[in-house]
């Protein structure tokens, strides 16, 4: 993470100048736990604690801290918990907190084969798939609008997926475009019906495996086939075990004449 600082003045200002800065000015109370070695310093000890946090997401807030002023002190004695000091203030915080769907701007920080990474604020790093259509934009220096997509949090670092607000158009036309390429038949041929039938049986095949049930296991329609098959191999036997003791008995009465 860029660890860039803006001031609590400098946040009002891109609150006041940008209708999407994503900033959010919220006055509440929070505690602040900081080293004993600031004993003799109660208000240094404060500021340092919040310091450590800019930047950074917390559930407190809701989003990324990224300034503060008018800290006022809620009691005169702290409390020391092993062997940290714990005081209570109140003050105005600014705090980050962009969500899916908003629009922000970004500044391309550096350019990949594939993605460039902007920086917003000079310090989130958003990621934005390069393409056709705005490869002329992500030229690493320009500063662009994008979408947000996609936000992550790993170790309280916030960071974003985006897409250009530019190509939402063109990327639609280009999916509508490829879908008007498709061609679909009301009915499958013999050959594709007998193909699909194939492919079913295989994918019912396959998931029976995975469920636990042997592979080789059949379907009830081959079961009943087969069923049929060995009354009819039945009969055949029988019929020529029958043909059998004709031809001897009448080859006995032969011998016998």
């Amino acid at each position: 993470m860029n660890y860039n600082v803006i001031s609590f003045k400098e946040a009002e200002e891109i609150m006041k100048s940008k209708d999407h800065s994503q900033f959010e000015k919220v006055n509440k109370c929070k505690r602040v736990i900081f080293h004993p070695r600031f004993l003799g310093n109660t208000r240094k000890g404060i500021e340092e604690a919040l310091k450590s946090e800019r930047n950074l997401v917390s559930e407190e807030f809701g989003g990324a801290l990224i300034a503060y002023n008018n800290i006022r002190i809620q009691q005169a004695m702290g409390l020391i918990v092993d062997p940290y000091i714990h005081f209570d203030i109140v003050a105005d915080f600014i705090v980050f907190n962009p969500t899916v769907g908003s629009t922000l701007t970004g500044v391309v920080h550096r350019v990949f084969k594939n993605h460039v990474s902007l920086l917003v604020y000079g310090i989130f790093n958003v990621s934005i798939r390069k393409s056709e259509l705005n490869e002329d934009q992500l030229m690493e220096g320009n500063e662009v609008e994008f979408k947000v997509e996609r936000i992550y949090v790993n170790n309280r670092i916030l960071s974003m997926h985006g897409s250009l607000w530019s190509e939402e158009g063109s990327w639609e036309k280009k999916k509508t475009k490829r879908k008007s390429h498709i061609k679909f038949t009301d009915e499958p041929t013999a050959e594709e019906d007998s193909n699909l039938a194939v492919e079913g049986m295989e994918v019912d095949a396959d998931i029976q495996g995975e469920n636990g049930v042997t592979e080789n296991a059949s379907f009830n329609g081959l079961d009943e086939t087969s069923e049929d098959v060995k009354m009819t191999a039945d009969e055949t036997s029988l019929r020529k075990s029958k043909k059998s003791e004709k031809k001897k008995k009448k080859k006995s009465k032969k011998e016998n004449i």
